[in-house]
C-alpha cells in the first residue's frame, strides 16, 4: 500500500507591537486551526538535523538577502501605511544590530547572520530590494488589512501576497500591511517556521507602524523565520509554566532559556515559573530570559547560544538557498541557459509530491510540493547556479517531498539547445523517496558556459513523466519541476612528475593537457614544451615556487579567458 506523509505545515507565530501592554496575540488560535487536519508530527527532520549540526556549524558570517513589500492602501509615501524607504532602511540596520549585537546595549550571542536588502530581482534585473503596490483592490484589505485565520472584516494573506511575492528559496519576503487581523496598533507581526513551509505564504509580516529604526519586532519575527520559539513557549499565559524536566523536548527547545510566564516587567527580580531570582545569562549586561528577543517585554537585548544553534541549523537544513541565492549580486549573469519547454501537467496539483530538497556541489535548496507551493514549475536559473570542473564527479541527491516515493528524474542540457534529448543528459531516473548517483562533467564542454539542470518529482504513478510534462493521477495530482544554472569550470590539471608536456604520465588526469584545461605545475617539477610537440596551449597556467617550465622557441600559448 502506498503511504503518503503530510507533515504539519509552518507554524504562524504573532507577536505584539506593544511588547510592554498585556495584549492578545493569534498564534494559538492559528496552530489549532492548523492541526485541525491530518498530520504526522512537525520538526522529526529538523530535531535528526539539529544534533549533528552543533559539531559542524564552522560559526561563518552569512549574509541573506531580503524583498519589502509595501502593501499601501494608495497613499502617498510616508504615510502610516505607506512608510519611507529611509524608514524601511532603519529598520533593516535595527535588525542586523540585534542579530550581529553590535552596540553597546546589545549583548547575548552574534548569530553571525545579517541582512541585506536585495539588488538582484528574480529576472535577473536591477532592484532596491523595495516593492511598493497598492492593495486596496483585494477586498477588505483596506479597511481590515491581512488576516492569517480568517478573521472577519479582513483579507487573506494568500490574496495579499499574490500583489507582490519573490520566490521564498532565495529571498526573506517581508510584507509590510497597514493591519493584521483588523489591528492597526497592538498586532506587530507574524512569520513562518521554515520546515514544511509554503513558498505562497513563508516570510514575514509587519504592520507598518512597527517599521522604524528601534522597534524590536522584526527582529522577534525574523527569530521565528529561523525555527525560534517563544521564550514563555508550553505556557503561553499569565499563569502556567512550562515543564521543566526536559529541555530538549519541552518549552521552547532550548537549554539555555529558563522556562518562564509571558513577560512585561523587566523590573522584576522573580521567576515566578522557578520562584528563584533569574538566571543571568549574560553577566556582562545582567540580562537574563526578561532580555530575549523571543519574549514578550520592552527590554529585549539579546539571543542565547542556544538559540544561535538552533536557527543557523534552520538555514542550513531549510533556508541554504538563501546562501546561494544571487539575489546581492549588482549585475546580470553575462549569459542565460537556453529556453527549454515549460513544464505541463495532466493532473493538478499535489498535496503530496514535489521537489523536497535538492542537493548538488554547493545547491542545497529546500522547497515543497506542488500545491503547497501552488506551482508545477519554478525557474531557479537567475539566483541558483553552482559551478563544477569539466571531468569531475559530483554526488547529486534529490529528495521527494515529505519522503513520498516519487519518479525522480534530473536533466542537463549539456548541448545548450534548449531541449534534453540528447545523449548523457538525462543524469538520474529513480523511484524512491531519495535518489541519489554521481553525475560525471564531460570534458568536451564548453568552458563558462551556462547550462540547464532540470529537476522532476512526480506522482509515482503511471504515465512516466517527461522532461516537459508532468503526469500524476486525478486523485493525488502531480509533482514539480525546477530548473538551475550549471557553470562549466576548466578542468585542473596538476603535474605529478617532471616531465615533458605531451606524456600523460606527467599530469593527474594522465592525459595530455588541452586548450581550456587550468593547469597547475606543482614544486619541484619541471616541465617542458619543444617545438616538436607543434602548437601546445592550455586555459591558464600556474607555477608553483620552485617549479620550473620551460618552453622557449615554442609556441607556447594561454587562450584562457578566466
Amino acid at each position: 500500500m502506498k503511504i503518503k506523509n503530510i507533515f504539519l505545515a509552518a507554524i504562524f507565530l504573532l507577536c505584539c507591537n506593544r511588547l510592554s501592554a498585556q495584549v492578545s496575540c493569534g498564534w494559538k488560535k492559528t496552530t489549532e486551526q492548523q492541526l485541525s487536519h491530518p498530520v504526522s508530527p512537525a520538526g522529526l527532520r529538523f530535531q535528526n538535523y539539529l544534533r549533528p549540526q552543533q559539531t559542524m556549524d564552522a560559526d561563518s558570517i552569512y549574509t541573506l538577502p531580503v524583498v519589502v513589500h509595501v502593501i499601501h492602501t494608495g497613499t502617498a509615501i510616508g504615510a502610516p501605511d505607506n512608510p519611507t524607504d529611509a524608514s524601511i532602511i532603519a529598520m533593516i540596520s535595527n535588525l542586523n544590530n540585534a542579530w550581529r549585537k553590535n552596540g553597546a546595549s546589545f549583548g547575548g550571542v552574534d548569530m553571525k547572520i545579517q541582512f541585506q536588502l536585495a539588488t538582484r530581482s528574480p529576472s535577473c534585473g536591477s532592484t532596491n530590494g523595495i516593492n511598493r503596490v497598492n492593495g486596496s483592490s483585494v477586498p477588505n484589505y483596506a479597511s481590515g488589512g491581512i488576516t492569517n485565520y480568517n478573521a472577519p472584516g479582513s483579507a487573506p494573506e494568500t490574496a495579499v501576497k499574490r500583489l507582490s511575492r519573490w520566490s521564498n528559496t532565495d529571498y526573506i519576503n517581508i510584507w509590510i500591511v497597514n493591519k493584521i487581523n483588523g489591528d492597526s496598533i497592538y498586532t506587530g507581526g507574524y512569520a513562518y517556521f521554515p520546515e514544511y513551509n509554503s513558498a505562497i505564504t513563508d516570510g514575514l509580516v509587519l504592520n507598518a507602524s512597527v517599521v522604524d529604526g528601534s522597534n524590536k519586532t522584526i527582529v522577534h519575527e525574523m527569530g521565528h523565520y529561523f525555527y525560534l520559539y517563544h521564550s514563555f513557549e508550553d505556557g503561553n499565559d499569565e499563569t502556567t509554566c512550562a515543564a521543566n524536566t526536559d529541555c530538549t523536548s519541552q518549552g521552547d527547545l532550548i537549554c539555555d532559556t529558563e522556562p518562564c510566564l509571558l513577560l512585561y516587567d523587566c523590573a522584576s527580580t522573580t521567576n515566578s515559573c522557578t520562584g528563584n531570582p533569574y538566571i543571568v545569562t549574560d553577566v556582562t549586561h545582567n540580562y537574563s530570559v526578561q532580555n530575549n528577543y523571543m519574549g514578550y517585554t520592552n527590554c529585549q537585548w539579546m539571543f542565547t547560544q542556544g538559540q544561535k544553534t538552533r536557527a543557523r541549523a534552520a538555514l542550513f537544513a531549510f533556508r541554504n538557498g538563501l546562501i546561494s541565492s544571487a539575489a546581492l549580486n549588482t549585475t546580470a549573469p553575462a549569459s542565460s541557459p537556453a529556453v527549454a519547454c515549460i513544464p505541463t501537467a495532466l493532473y493538478g496539483l499535489s498535496p503530496y509530491f514535489g521537489v523536497g530538497q535538492v542537493d548538488f556541489n554547493t545547491l542545497h535548496v529546500y522547497s515543497n510540493t506542488s500545491d503547497a507551493d501552488s506551482s508545477f514549475y519554478f525557474d531557479r536559473t537567475c539566483n541558483q547556479s553552482t559551478s563544477v570542473e569539466k571531468g569531475k564527479t559530483y554526488t547529486l541527491t534529490v529528495t521527494g517531498t515529505y519522503f513520498n516515493t516519487q519518479r525522480i528524474k534530473v536533466f542537463i542540457d549539456y548541448n545548450n539547445d534548449g531541449d534534453f534529448n540528447d545523449f548523457g543528459e538525462a543524469v538520474l531516473n529513480d523511484l524512491q523517496g531519495v535518489a541519489s548517483g554521481p553525475v560525471i562533467i564531460p570534458t568536451d564542454l564548453v568552458v563558462g558556459a551556462r547550462l540547464r539542470m532540470r529537476v522532476l518529482s512526480d506522482n509515482p504513478n503511471l504515465p512516466d513523466p517527461s522532461s516537459c510534462q508532468l503526469s500524476g493521477d486525478a486523485t493525488d495530482g502531480a509533482g514539480q519541476i525546477e530548473d538551475y544554472t550549471i557553470v562549466i569550470l576548466p578542468k585542473k590539471i596538476y603535474s605529478i612528475n617532471s616531465g615533458p608536456w605531451n606524456v600523460p604520465a606527467t599530469w593527474s588526469c594522465n592525459c595530455v593537457p588541452q586548450d581550456d584545461d587550468e593547469v597547475t605545475i606543482k614544486a619541484p617539477h619541471s616541465i617542458t614544451v619543444t617545438a616538436a610537440m607543434g602548437a601546445v596551449q592550455c586555459g591558464k597556467l600556474i607555477l608553483e615556487n620552485g617549479s620550473h617550465f620551460d618552453a622557449a622557441g615554442t609556441a607556447f600559448k594561454l587562450v584562457g579567458k578566466y
